[in-house]
């Protein structure tokens, strides 16, 4: 008994030992970083998107990064199976941070915006900077908020305010680079808008048709087949989760764009001029994800009816997977069978069916549970891995995930990871080297960084 004793004993130690590694429950490892800094989002509310301080990407050798605001500069924090190993300063070429990752060939591109309190609207609010590897700027290119708009659309629709009332996502693809970002235009509106360069001269490209939702309060982009996509959050034209698929050809840019979950509003609300109403959505963006065998997930939640139901409903966490190539209106570019139906549109009065739809969760009101950051990453066997904050009576209990394969099943049920971590809000997460990566604070540590992952 006492040799038993003793080796329990050395073994704690032992554990206590390793490193800066500790384990917060039984899936989830955190390594402290030595940074001191409170994750934020700026400008997130109720059920739109914000602008998070970090961002995170893998590098050109496929390792976990994230990199953070640091006022003047930015700070891209390299790391290998969770341990920092270097870290690269740019310097801002302008002042409001939006996003930043790094392509295949080791540059970095760091996405700032300008706000122009006058009203030139041909002055450029948004630009897309490249950095060298070790943090040397190369080139900065700017856009006034034209490039995913038609000719039709007047100059008062372009970028007064860039990332206001949402989000800013970029993604690579081969030579191209993808950013889908919030704005508020001179007209007074705000919408999402979408900048497509290519990476070799950061030139602009114009898709074949407009891409923009109003107003717009979460955006996603993401690499897919030979292009990306997208996806909006609109509560008026149109008043659904809206994804955009983009294909870079020889030929040009192709689009295939459909609206794949609508949101309830009572009847007549946008001629009453009712904005606070308008704006719930009883929905907030999750993630996409590519599956890599031709079809994507996107992950969300959402109250489950369209109807006056919406109103005392708490919101669930549900997935689609889809087909974007094919027709995203029709129940044959879905793998899961489920569907709703209800009233739709800024007036509630547009007849809407939603396809592909399995919902996870079925928390009622009488449990006290809610959920807040749902977020979803695929791994390299075809599986969406889906995380989410989870509090019982606006108490925090912490971090939980599930999996779901690429046709629909739930291969791991919702299990809780962490107790005390914290997921970085309006982030995607990372895959890499087998498992799941974010930066963030922790419920009893909100001012310093740890590097979290996950083996799902």
């Amino acid at each position: 008994m006492k040799k038993k004793t003793a080796f329990i004993l050395t073994l704690a130690i032992a554990i206590l030992l390793i490193g800066s590694v500790c384990v917060s429950a039984k899936d989830v490892e955190s390594r402290k970083t030595g940074i001191s800094l409170e994750v934020e989002a700026i400008g997130q509310y109720a059920n739109w998107d914000g602008i998070s301080n970090i961002s995170q990407f893998t590098d050109s050798s496929g390792n976990y990064c994230f990199a953070y605001d640091n006022d003047t500069t930015v700070i891209v924090v390299k790391t290998f199976k969770g341990e920092i190993t270097e870290k690269i300063k740019l310097k801002k070429k302008h002042s409001i941070f939006g996003c930043v990752d790094c392509d295949s060939d080791g540059y970095f591109y760091l996405v700032t915006g300008e706000d122009n309190n006058g009203d030139n609207t041909d002055a450029e609010t948004i630009f897309i900077s490249k950095y060298s590897a070790d943090g040397q700027h190369i080139k900065t290119v700017g856009d006034e908020g034209s490039s995913s708009l038609a000719y039709n659309y007047p100059a008062d629709f372009h970028t007064k305010k860039p990332f206001s009332h949402g989000n800013c996502d970029i993604a690579i693809n081969g030579d191209y680079i993808a950013v889908n970002y919030a704005r508020s235009m001179y007209n007074g509106y705000q919408s999402n808008s979408v900048w497509i360069v290519k990476r070799s001269t950061l030139t602009t490209v114009s898709p074949d048709s407009p891409i923009y939702n109003t107003h717009s309060f979460g955006q996603r982009a993401i690499p897919f087949g030979t292009g990306f996509l997208f996806m909006s959050e609109g509560d008026c034209y149109p008043r659904a989760f809206t994804v955009n698929y983009e294909s870079m050809t020889k030929d040009g840019v192709t689009s295939n764009t459909a609206d794949i979950f609508h949101f309830w509003v009572k009847k007549g609300t946008l001629d009453a001029g009712d904005m606070g109403t308008l704006n719930r959505n009883y929905a907030t963006i999750g993630d996409l994800c590519d599956l890599g065998n031709g079809t994507a997930s996107f992950v969300a939640s959402s109250v489950k009816a369209m109807n006056s139901k919406a109103d005392s409903q708490t919101h669930q966490i549900f997935i689609q997977i889809f087909n974007p190539k094919e027709n995203m209106n029709k129940s044959s570019a879905y793998t899961i069978a489920g569907k709703r139906s209800g009233q739709s549109g800024p007036n509630g009065d547009e007849k809407q069916t939603d396809y592909g739809i399995k919902w996870l969760t079925n928390y009622t009101k009488k449990s006290g549970k809610t959920i807040d950051n749902v977020q979803a990453v695929a791994d390299n066997k075809g599986n969406t891995i889906i995380l989410f904050e989870q509090y019982k009576n606006n108490k925090y209990k912490g971090i939980f995930y599930c999996v779901v394969d690429n046709k629909g099943n739930l291969t791991t049920k919702i299990t809780k990871c962490s107790s005390t971590g914290r997921l970085n809000p309006c982030e995607t997460p990372v895959y890499s080297d087998g498992k799941v990566w974010w930066t963030g604070n922790s419920s009893k540590s909100e001012n310093r960084l740890f590097i979290y992952s996950l083996k799902a």
